[in-house]
């Protein structure tokens, strides 16, 4: 099969869902079918939205990453800078909420989610000798709108992987925190974004969690199937001793990966480490990932003793990121913001024990008390609670991690994954093709 991936960003941008697309391209070239992979120049996430522009190509440019062709186009710096994104975001939130279909207008307004030039030159210039298009992102879903054009004008089957966040239901629900949950929910189920999911030959999901917020939202894919996520084996892993040096760490302590804000649940891990502290109990958390301004400010404001136990490290290389959860005596993710979480499973690729929350696609890829602990999302003492009986229990704690250890090799492989997606890609094409 010749195969079409478009996404918003790329590695070596650093995020869950870039690094999944890049490592099902890769399983799937491995078998034998080729790939080519059409995206944006962002690096990092402030990309979308930069006020001035950076020292990029200013056309697209396209790079041979063997078995891979990348092909990146730039992106149009955006006056306001991440205010007027935002503000450009929730006016789509409050058209989507009027009465009736209003698509027409929602799609249009997508071309700067994110702000991708030359997006649909590329498109028009490339030949359409593919098989199959593949769309990833519903969050930031310009590439998404593009490749749904581009597989309809060529009658090729389209397919998605949304990474579709639900909050932490996936069925709305009421009060104050069902209201923050339907804020979570909202920018996964728009009108035009519903379309997007209901047009596609196949929605490919990460979890059941994902599939039943589908239902719940009352959205119909004509084809939903659960592929769930892989880790490939690790093979290169800083050296710990000059890192944890460096970063001033030492066992035990605590990790966090991610996007560091509130829906990720830094705050509340930040907080459950500092409730721990007040009862005698200094465990240090590292928070490897990029720092938000809303943590930032949040930081700012705690008292020194506090900032001494929390140390949010930046970005780090997989080699490192890898040693420090190697070195780590437990990986919090407490998150209502991530569709499945393949943290965990490098995690556990190293044995380490995880507390996860129960939101979104993590409660469906840990089974809480059998390979790690699961926590309502923003209940600061239960997750405090969680940390101080792994703590207070080395043994129980070693089985977690040893079990989560076991399911990564027996379950979450990419090579899985690719079968499962080549598996509805199949039954997609006509008989004898792929």
């Amino acid at each position: 099969m010749r195969l079409l991936f478009l996404t918003p960003a790329f590695p070596p941008f650093t995020g869950g869902g870039e690094r999944y697309a890049q490592a099902l391209a890769l399983a799937l070239a491995g078998r034998g079918h080729p790939v080519t992979i059409i995206s944006s120049q962002a690096r990092s996430e402030r990309d979308f939205w930069e006020r001035e522009p950076r020292s990029v190509p200013a056309g697209p440019s396209v790079e041979q990453r063997e078995p891979l062709t990348v092909i990146r186009c730039p992106l149009r710096p955006l006056p306001g800078g991440q205010a007027a994104l935002l503000l450009w975001r929730k006016a789509m939130v409050l058209l989507s909420l009027l009465p009736g279909d209003q698509s027409r207008w929602l799609l249009p307004m997508a071309r700067y989610i994110p702000p991708i030039t030359h997006l649909a030159q590329v498109l028009d210039g490339i030949p359409p000798n593919f098989d199959l298009v593949h769309g990833f992102n519903l969050s930031w879903e310009h590439t998404l709108v593009a490749g749904r054009r581009f597989a309809a004008r060529h009658r090729l089957p389209y397919v998605i992987t949304p990474f579709a966040h639900f909050g932490e239901s996936s069925s709305p629900v009421s009060g104050r925190r069902g209201r923050r949950s339907q804020r979570v929910a909202r920018n996964a189920t728009m009108d035009h974004q519903r379309w997007l999911l209901e047009s596609a030959a196949a929605v490919l999901a990460l979890t059941q969690v994902e599939e039943k917020g589908f239902q719940a939202w009352n959205i119909h894919p004509t084809r939903v199937g659960v592929v769930g996520g892989g880790l490939d084996p690790v093979e290169n892993v800083a050296e710990p001793g000059p890192l944890l040096a460096r970063h001033r760490l030492q066992t035990p302590f605590a990790i966090f990966v991610g996007r560091i804000n509130y829906d990720k649940g830094a705050i509340h891990a930040a907080e459950a480490i500092r409730r721990l502290r007040q009862t005698g109990v200094p465990l240090p958390l590292a928070l490897v990932g990029r720092q938000t301004e809303q943590f930032r400010h949040y930081y700012q404001q705690l008292p020194a003793a506090d900032r001494a136990l929390i140390r949010p490290l930046g970005s780090l290389d997989d080699a490192e990121k890898h040693a420090l959860l190697q070195e780590a005596t437990m990986l919090l993710l407490p998150s209502r913001a991530d569709s499945f979480g393949i943290v965990l499973l490098e995690a556990w690729f190293h044995g380490t024990p995880v507390v996860g929350a129960r939101a979104g696609g993590i409660a469906t890829v840990i089974d809480d008390e059998e390979d790690g602990l699961l926590i309502p999302f923003g209940d600061v003492g239960a997750l405090a609670h969680a940390i101080q009986r792994l703590l207070a229990d080395p043994a129980y704690a070693r089985r977690l991690g040893r079990q989560g250890q076991k399911k990564v090799r027996q379950t979450y492989t990419w090579e899985r994954v690719a079968d499962r997606v080549l598996d509805h890609y199949r039954a997609l094409l006509p008989a004898g093709e792929g």
